[in-house]
């Protein structure tokens, strides 16, 4: 392994961030005028279990940046190892409907939610804060739920099974 000193070209960053294995999620909201909406994330981290926060990012360039900018109800859906359909579905850029033809319900919290998950949270928004070029937004669990379904992991610009839940 080397360290260049000097400018860090993008591409060798991205390739460098692609070593580090993460979490497929989905996070659906319900936009103002009653549609659902939802983005691909994999930039998502709790950080305090005391309190139950979550944080995730929002690229300024999506779609669907304006509702995220805004939202105050949004639940994160972390996607099982089967549900390789729903992942590219909702990474298709100008989609207008991503939720077309596919089965959700809304939860009694107003927001979309999309069975056959690993796990769920949904959640409130506390904060925003404003990067270079994203919007960190940190919420508070309101409500959660989990299965006994294996996970889907992101590493090295693909998708894995991830591990088998212990017994």
């Amino acid at each position: 392994m080397s360290t260049a000193p000097g400018p860090i070209d993008p591409q060798e960053f991205r390739r460098v961030m692609a070593t580090w294995p993460t979490g497929v999620a989905i996070v659906t909201g319900m936009a103002a005028d009653d549609r659902p909406v939802g983005i691909l994330c994999n930039s998502l981290t709790s950080i305090s279990l005391a309190k139950k926060l979550l944080l995730w990012t929002v690229d300024h360039n999506s779609g669907s940046y304006s509702h995220w900018a805004k939202a105050e109800r949004w639940a994160v859906h972390f996607l099982a190892d089967d549900q390789q359909g729903v992942i590219e579905r909702f990474a298709r850029k100008g989609v207008p409907d991503k939720f077309e033809g596919l089965e959700y319900t809304v939860s009694s919290a107003g927001t979309p939610v999309i069975d056959g998950v690993v796990g769920r949270l949904e959640c409130r928004t506390t904060d925003r804060f404003e990067t270079f070029d994203h919007t960190i937004i940190v919420g508070e669990v309101v409500a959660m739920s989990s299965s006994e379904k294996t996970p889907m992991v992101f590493a090295y610009s693909k998708f894995h099974e991830g591990p088998k839940r212990p017994s």
